[in-house]
């Protein structure tokens, strides 16, 4: 009768849900154009299980000094540099005759616009590789997928962590880019 009772909370407490992991910060990527004029937005999101908690907004230096190790951030906490990690070229860090530069004008988060629209409506010059005027088509909307959790349906994201620089990534590849324009 005593083991019986203390039984019975025990597998009730066992019972209980435990969260998956701890709340971390990821550099990432909304579709969505911003107050400032801006036709995609950065930040640092707050993660946990896969579910955006918060986020922080960023501007486009900081973001490549942060993701590249030279700053700082609470989403790179080693300092290594994410986009020679994940293979995007022409951001961050390199060395060349013995200095250490960075490019802060990131090709790649400059074309983020173009995944949404099929002209830069002033915002940004040349066009953008959307199917529709204001919004990817169905088509592209499946590509985009592949890049956020599935429990993000909508186009606009976020995207962040691995897969937000994998897309970054792709869209340096000239033969990723026409599939996503024109069909496979």
């Amino acid at each position: 009768m005593r083991w019986s009772a203390l039984w019975l909370p025990m597998t009730f407490l066992l019972a209980i849900p435990e969260s998956k992991g701890q709340a971390t910060y990821e550099f990432g990527f909304s579709l969505n154009p911003t107050a400032q004029g801006g036709l995609h937005a950065l930040f640092i999101y707050n993660v946990k299980d896969g579910v955006v908690l918060g986020s922080i907004p960023m501007r486009s230096d900081f973001f490549v000094l942060q993701a590249s190790g030279l700053m700082e951030s609470k989403a790179n906490l080693e300092s290594i540099d994410l986009f020679d990690t994940y293979g995007i070229r022409d951001c961050g860090v390199w060395a060349a005759n013995g200095m250490i530069d960075a490019n802060l004008d990131c090709l790649p988060l400059k074309d983020i616009w173009k995944l949404r629209y099929k002209n830069g409506m002033g915002a940004q010059e040349g066009t953008g590789w959307a199917s529709e005027e204001f919004r990817p088509s169905d088509r592209q909307q499946v590509i985009l997928q592949f890049y956020r959790p599935a429990q993000y349906d909508q186009w606009h994201g976020p995207y962040f962590g691995k897969d937000a620089f994998r897309l970054l990534r792709d869209m340096q590849d000239p033969a990723w880019v026409d599939t996503y324009q024109n069909g496979g």
